[in-house]
């Protein structure tokens, strides 16, 4: 898989209000929040970014109030969740 990398000021991240030792944390999860709340991205693939399992993301997006407007991305990945969890308990 290609990554892309956001190059950041050193005088610009320094001055990042973030904890230092959760800064590139925080930073993915404020761009995921973004890209999901201006609508350039579904779920699915902004916790990628913001590298978090899905509820996890999903309770972040609710702490910020974004309103989410599922994509047929997002109920394909739903769906193959709950198909490979069924799958899981009958083992």
């Amino acid at each position: 898989m290609t990554m892309h990398c956001l190059q950041i000021p050193e005088e610009a991240f320094a001055a990042l209000k973030f904890p230092p030792d959760r800064a590139e944390e925080q930073l993915r999860q404020e761009f995921a929040v973004f890209l999901v709340r201006e609508g350039l991205l579904g779920v699915a693939q902004a916790k990628r970014i913001a590298q978090m399992d899905r509820v996890s993301f999903q309770t972040l997006l609710a702490q910020r109030r974004v309103e989410l407007i599922g994509s047929v991305e997002d109920a394909l990945h739903d769906a193959q969740s709950a198909r490979a969890a069924s799958q899981f308990g009958q083992q």
